[in-house]
């Protein structure tokens, strides 16, 4: 979203005299600013490409529009703005209404008092493009020997026919070891390797007239939690970087790992520019420096020049071991608070007078040996003649 601009509706109904507490049923108030449609409001829209195409707002191209909210080069594009973008049926890169500058084949759609009808509709469009694809899938048989995570069976119980799907997350998943590729036919790299990246987070604040930014670099995230051979990291980032939509795609990444502090603050930057303590709150999230590399290279002199430029340079690998150690200190701290526990209920009741499930918790916990001791102590101190306590007053 374009911070502190009012979308295209919020300009037409304060036009016409509405507020935020007055305005039409089929708007509510979305954020810190603007007025957005109801869902059950654009269900009811119909859409038009620029290409004369329609849209029903009823249909999965039509919730899929409804939901769409994007800013390139400086421009909103969302339903409110009477603009959100679609990606082109049919693909065509070089179409004319495709915004000029645009890296992909989307165009902004509009809204049209015109009558739907399926036969000049996107929906049409994509029923075609579907009942293409089923016809082209391509069916191969795989001779005994390695398994290949790419094959899938579709025959049934009678066997004998499998499609032929190439996923490298699929490969990744299953953890695929065959020395040569049964789909590409080409010699795989086996070394074990991940993909890691780095977080920025930015803060701006201001209290009162003071302005404070701060920023922060987490170096070395991971990917994936177990290393991955070479050849399906290679693939996995160049499809991840063919599919990236920096219309819509934050980064190449496509789940990078946000905190729930990270999430809150994305939340209340968008819907509210505040945080509590500050007049103005502002969070940036990006990821940089995507790499494959057999484990975490630390760059000290690049670290060093951040320091020296004001940034707070965290190492992912450094938060994981401390975050480790701090589990095994409460880990520690817990198993000693349960035996000194367990130790005083046997010396004030004895092993007698422990039921079965404290009896095998007393086992796991002390042991046999101490459990003779503990016990011996106790009869000790129950044994011990009491001492006659002398009068001031006989």
């Amino acid at each position: 979203m374009i911070i502190n601009e009012l979308n295209a509706l919020t300009k037409r109904l304060y036009a016409e005299g509405y507020t935020r507490e007055n305005h039409p049923d089929t708007v509510y108030w979305s954020d810190f600013q603007n007025l957005g449609y109801k869902w059950e409001t654009m269900l009811g829209f119909t859409w038009e490409t620029p290409c004369g195409l329609l849209i029903q707002g009823e249909s999965d191209v039509g919730r899929g529009l409804a939901c769409e909210e994007a800013a390139y080069q400086g421009v909103w594009y969302c339903p409110e703005n009477d603009n959100p973008l679609l990606k082109c049926p049919y693909e065509k890169r070089d179409c004319q209404f495709i915004p000029a500058g645009f890296p992909v084949a989307e165009c902004p759609c509009h809204q049209t008092e015109q009558e739907y009808d399926y036969q000049q509709s996107v929906e049409k469009a994509e029923d075609e493009r579907r009942k293409r694809q089923r016809e082209n899938r391509q069916y191969m048989n795989i001779e005994r020997g390695h398994y290949c995570a790419c094959v899938v069976g579709n025959n049934g119980f009678q066997g004998g026919l499998q499609e032929v799907h190439y996923d490298v997350a699929a490969c990744i998943d299953y953890g695929c070891e065959n020395h040569v590729c049964l789909i590409r036919k080409q010699q795989r790299d086996l070394s074990k390797v991940n993909v890691f990246y780095d977080i920025r987070r930015t803060w701006i604040t201001r209290i009162g007239f003071l302005e404070e930014k701060r920023v922060e670099v987490t170096k070395g995230v991971k990917v994936f939690e177990k290393p991955i051979v070479r050849t399906d990291a290679e693939i996995w980032l160049k499809v991840r970087q063919a599919e990236f939509n920096p219309v819509h795609d934050e980064a190449t990444i496509d789940r990078p790992k946000k905190t729930p502090d990270d999430q809150r603050q994305e939340y209340f930057t968008k819907m509210h520019r505040k945080w509590p303590g500050y007049d103005y709150f502002e969070f940036h999230y990006s990821i940089e420096n995507v790499r494959i590399e057999r484990r975490e290279q630390r760059d000290i002199l690049q670290d060093l020049r951040d320091v020296a430029n004001g940034i707070e340079v965290v190492h992912e690998a450094d938060k994981l071991k401390a975050a480790k150690e701090q589990k095994q200190a409460r880990r520690k701290a817990g198993k000693e608070s349960r035996i000194k526990k367990m130790e005083r209920l046997i010396l004030q009741c004895g092993w007698e007078g422990l039921d079965g499930i404290q009896r095998r918790r007393a086992e796991k916990l002390l042991g046999a040996d101490r459990i003779d001791a503990l016990c011996q102590m106790r009869t000790v101190e129950t044994d011990a003649p009491e001492e006659e306590q002398t009068s001031l007053f006989e």
